[in-house]
């Protein structure tokens, strides 16, 4: 199936992606033959996000500070099975762990926005606040290209998804452009609670650009039992980042227990945090599974700790290596997938030796 909007949308991608692919990216894949594009029915349908996170989900010390909310809406385009060579060329990252040739590929083009707020732990006082984190919120438009690699299965007779490609271009704006402090305490209103006070310290005004790639496998699964089935498996990440809001790299990994677990690639998470994928598969019967994840990044920059770009703004000591753990509960079902994830991350910053915790909320259809 052609789809005229989002291979557009592909073609601008690859145009922004070509300068930081890898040189060799084109021949590696001339070598061999390129995997045939393949989609099911159900692959060939839109995927739509709502996507929420909050530290009211804090359940060990409720408090607005540090990422204290977080909004995406996304959409996924179906599987496009036409795409221009070139475009492939330019998108296509080579293997570097000596993986296996894929047999087929999905190609989707995604979409999506959200708003991210950032708080100090005293939201009471006017006064700039120096030994903790500024007053920060991101405003972004998100545009990615995602690949999902197949492998024959001779025991299935199916091809079964085995790696996730993704890249992405976030455009934004920091600042009061960003509406944190609009949005926070006429929220805070609503439900009753005091507002934030300090909102006129926040990080100033600032275009935002960012570059990243994520790699997923999907490994080790097993079937520990057969009736009512029930599986694991392992999807090992590597991804890195580059821009003005993020510079990192970062491995992790999530252990899933449940059923239907090939049918996507682990629960999604907003951006700047690493993220799942947005995708799912399977014919719309009931799946679950129960998921654990532990990731480490290597942290070269962070606006809302380091500040704005130009220097002339609040900020605090950036802490070079952070550490996240995640858990959560997802459900499949009828074209739906619904998740629930708890997230701690470790201090982020040296001024405040603090564990930032928040929850993620996401649902995700298929139509």
């Amino acid at each position: 199936m052609h789809h005229p909007f989002a291979t557009t949308i592909a073609l601008a991608m690859a145009v922004l992606f070509a300068a930081s692919a890898p040189a060799g990216a084109q021949s590696s894949n001339e070598e061999k033959p390129a995997p045939r594009p393949s989609a099911t029915e159900d692959e060939q349908r839109s995927i739509y996000t709502f996507q929420v996170e909050n530290d009211v989900f804090n359940r060990f010390g409720r408090s607005d500070r540090d990422y204290t909310s977080g909004v995406r809406i996304g959409w996924l385009s179906p599987a496009i099975m036409e795409m221009p060579r070139g475009i492939v060329a330019m998108t296509t990252i080579p293997t570097f762990l000596g993986e296996a040739a894929a047999d087929s590929v999905i190609r989707r083009v995604a979409i999506s926005a959200g708003q991210n707020i950032y708080t100090p732990e005293n939201t009471y006082v006017t006064n700039p606040i120096y030994n903790d984190r500024p007053y920060a919120a991101w405003l972004y438009a998100s545009f990615a290209l995602q690949y999902t690699y197949k492998r024959h299965d001779p025991r299935t007779g199916i091809d079964e998804p085995t790696r996730l490609d993704t890249l992405q271009l976030d455009l934004g704006v920091i600042g009061p452009a960003a509406g944190g402090e609009f949005v926070q305490n006429n929220f805070h209103k609503l439900i009753g609670v005091s507002p934030a006070y300090g909102w006129g310290n926040q990080l100033h005004n600032e275009p935002t650009v960012g570059l990243s790639f994520e790699r997923r496998w999907r490994t080790g699964r097993a079937v520990l039992i057969d009736s009512p089935k029930l599986e694991v498996d392992f999807i090992p990440r590597a991804a890195f980042a580059v821009g003005n809001v993020a510079t990192y790299g970062s491995v992790g990994g999530t252990a899933r227990i449940g059923k239907n677990l090939r049918d996507d690639f682990g629960p999604t998470r907003a951006r700047p945090a690493l993220p799942g994928s947005d995708a799912f598969i399977g014919d719309g019967s009931f799946g679950w599974y129960l998921f654990a994840g532990i990731d480490g990044q290597a942290v070269a920059r962070n606006i809302f700790l380091n500040g704005n770009t130009d220097g002339f703004s609040q900020s605090v000591s950036l802490r070079p290596f952070v550490g996240e753990v995640q858990a959560g509960l997802a459900v499949l079902w009828g074209g739906m997938r619904i998740s629930y994830t708890q997230i701690l991350r470790t201090p982020e910053f040296f001024e405040r030796d603090r564990i930032t915790q928040f929850g993620s909320i996401n649902l995700t259809f298929r139509y």
